[in-house]
């Protein structure tokens, strides 16, 4: 092929042509002259004319040779940008998978022309399309056969034609078509001329992708996730609509790290701090942003939330927008906090248990070395007696009626845990001298005396306390509860019902 074209190039190049002219150009001056000098020397006047013929006839046969040879010229260009143009055509048609048919609508839709990007798509050789009677209609899947159609009348020449149909390829695959075409009229009929291109892969990726998006929009209602996204720049934050359905809030928030006051009115007052945090992080280029907070629902009670970003950047990688959900967790953190509750609490009395209360002393103490703290390790006066005589079931009952009246009388500040038994400890940090512990100690003591009142029954309580102080008496919950638990010997010596200072 590139032989060829060069082969043309040669043979009409265009100094090749001027020569040809230049060359035609002296018989027709020569002729020319000497018909003129025939006529002015000549006496005879039948071969004046003879001279006058003849020189007419060479000159117009020679422009007919240069107008041959300029016409010839002319088509080989117009021929030659043909080809580059179907080369061209068959390049493009070739890398995106696509053919061009031309097919006649009186004839059933026969093919006049159909290129090899054609035959490619549908899996038939030009031979098997002929004998099957040449028309586009057999490839087309009988579903959409209705849609292909097109009307003969009503049209103008030249109009453009986009459809989307399915064919039927020989090996009875199902293949999407774009098909993108224009009108036209001959002698022959109504001619559509169109080019066909496959896009299966691209339609079933967007089906793909619907699906999705329908399964993680019956996902996200059904778990009340509720997606958002920030605009870092414009501070601007987009929930999506279901945010006004469960939080009766507008989902479009202008200027949403700067509205402190109204969001002082929908967060949990405990849970301000952690939102702030998160508004800083919403424009810090984290990766990946997570807070969790109890915000105000339509129903006027602060349910647990949780919110997980991911930052998007820009080709510069400056972030430009954080794209995530805000997820309701309130029933998992709730089935949480039982759980842990369970894990860290005394079943019977709901003071912590023995394992918990030693950490949580021992992380206090480590918080505040510099306060001096008071320990105390309490016993309840013959409780052995009590389940004796009133049964364990009973016992159980007297043991919790008496931890909740010590419960009752110190605040969610003070420490208090059961360590086994009938014994149980309190710890009370930033005590500051001895007349406060005592304070405290004989608040407790007589707290211990009480009546417990349980169908008829009477029974009198009383309790022994055993007193140590950090840092005086120890470094730690072990050093403290030893020196404590010495006291409280001491007390149960000398008549139990009272209390003592390690000493």
């Amino acid at each position: 092929m590139v032989k060829g074209n060069q082969d043309m190039q040669n043979r009409f190049n265009p100094k090749m042509i001027l020569v040809v002219i230049l060359l035609s150009s002296i018989p027709i001056l020569t002729f020319s002259i000497l018909e003129v000098s025939m006529g002015v020397i000549s006496e005879n006047e039948d071969y004046v004319k003879t001279a006058h013929f003849l020189g007419f006839a060479v000159a117009f046969i020679i422009i007919f040779i240069i107008s041959m040879i300029i016409g010839q010229y002319i088509r080989a260009v117009n021929d030659k940008k043909v080809l580059v143009a179907t080369l061209e055509l068959k390049h493009i048609t070739n890398s995106i998978h696509a053919g061009v048919v031309n097919f006649l609508l009186e004839k059933n839709y026969g093919i006049t022309y159909a290129s090899d990007g054609f035959y490619d798509i549908i899996g038939y050789s030009k031979e098997e399309v002929e004998k099957n009677n040449n028309s586009i209609l057999k490839f087309i899947h009988e579903e959409d056969i209705e849609k292909f159609q097109f009307p003969i009348h009503g049209f103008r020449i030249g109009d453009y034609i986009q459809k989307e149909f399915r064919i039927r390829t020989k090996s009875q695959e199902i293949r999407w078509i774009l098909f993108n075409g224009n009108y036209s009229e001959g002698k022959d009929g109504h001619t559509i001329s169109a080019v066909l291109v496959d896009v299966t892969e691209s339609r079933q990726m967007h089906e793909r992708l619907l699906v999705e998006e329908q399964r993680y929009r019956v996902a996200t209602e059904i778990s009340n996730d509720i997606l958002f996204e920030y605009d870092i720049k414009k501070d601007y934050m987009k929930y999506a609509e279901r945010y006004r359905d469960l939080y009766n809030m507008d989902p479009s928030i202008p200027d949403f790290t700067g509205q402190y006051e109204f969001f002082e009115k929908i967060i949990h007052p405990e849970d301000i701090g952690l939102f702030i945090e998160y508004c800083k992080s919403l424009g810090s280029g984290k990766a990946l942003i997570e807070a969790e907070f109890r915000l105000l629902d339509k129903n006027n009670n602060y349910v647990w939330c949780h919110l997980c970003g991911k930052t998007i950047y820009d080709e510069k990688m400056q972030p430009i927008k954080v794209i995530g959900k805000l997820v309701n967790i309130d029933l998992y953190k709730k089935d949480f906090e039982v759980l842990e509750y369970k894990a860290k609490r005394d079943p019977l009395t709901g003071v912590y248990n023995r394992n918990v209360v030693e950490d949580l002393i021992n992380e206090y103490i480590e918080k505040n070395k510099e306060q001096q703290h008071t320990f105390m390790v309490v016993d309840i006066d013959d409780f052995k007696n009590i389940n004796d005589q009133y049964g364990h079931q009973r016992g159980d009952k007297v043991l919790s009626f008496a931890i909740n009246q010590v419960k009752l009388i110190f605040s969610s500040d003070e420490i208090i845990g059961r360590i086994g038994g009938d014994e149980f400890v309190v710890f009370i940090g930033d005590t500051t001298d001895e007349e406060m512990i005592f304070s405290k100690a004989d608040i407790l003591h007589k707290a211990l005396q009480t009546v417990y009142h349980d169908n008829g029954f009477d029974i009198s309580l009383s309790g022994s306390i055993g007193i140590s102080t950090y840092p005086k008496d120890g470094q730690n919950y072990e050093e403290l509860f030893e020196r404590a638990d010495h006291a409280l010997y001491d007390v149960k010596e000398g008549g139990k019902d009272g209390y003592k200072l390690f000493a």
